[in-house]
């Protein structure tokens, strides 16, 4: 008695409705338009080819580049399309990209410094943000990251993120705090 071994033809092209597959390469941006659909999901279609039902962006750095690097990913977390600068996209594909990353990378903007303490390699800062008065603690200079000469990011103990877009703007008490501690 022989049993036969099926194989998958790599040519066959047909999909099972409702079940994702993730492309060989990634698709990238001109080819892709990604939406919203009822109940704010966010999807991505390839031209007239194929359409995937749940899509979310992720960013390789964040911090350093937030609108370049971006990966889309499917419901299986694994890379569909690829966008190296979201000056590829579309209008309407940029702005569900940059709200969905508004709200997964949230970072409150120091509008102000109260008070940064240095204490045994971890400072203890108390600001003022757009979101209200925070204190935070930050442990070593590896969670302090100069994006430019003037913007700095902040990573807290607890992963909140709070950023200074141009420290120079502060003010003089919150310069100086800033030129002396970080």
């Amino acid at each position: 008695m022989t049993e036969e071994i099926k194989t998958e033809d790599p040519k066959d092209t047909t999909f099972e409705p409702g079940i994702e597959y993730a492309p060989t390469e990634p698709y990238e941006a001109h080819e892709i338009r990604v939406y919203r659909a009822p109940k704010n999901t966010v999807r991505m279609t390839v031209g007239n080819a194929r359409s995937y039902i749940r899509v979310r962006p992720v960013q390789a750095s964040p911090m350093a580049y937030p609108n370049q690097y971006i990966a889309l990913l499917d419901s299986k977390n694994e890379e569909v399309a690829f966008i190296e600068t979201m000056d590829d996209l579309d209008e309407t594909s940029k702005q569900v990209i940059e709200e969905e990353m508004a709200r997964r990378y949230l970072k409150a903007h120091i509008e102000s410094i109260y008070s940064i303490q240095m204490e045994y390699g971890v400072a203890y800062w108390d600001v003022m943000t757009d979101r209200g008065r925070r204190e935070f603690v930050i442990r070593g200079h590896d969670n302090t990251f100069w994006v430019s000469e003037t913007r700095l990011l902040l990573t807290d103990v607890d992963g909140n993120r709070f950023e200074i877009m141009d420290y120079k703007t502060l003010d003089a008490a919150s310069v100086k705090m800033i030129e002396t501690s970080v």
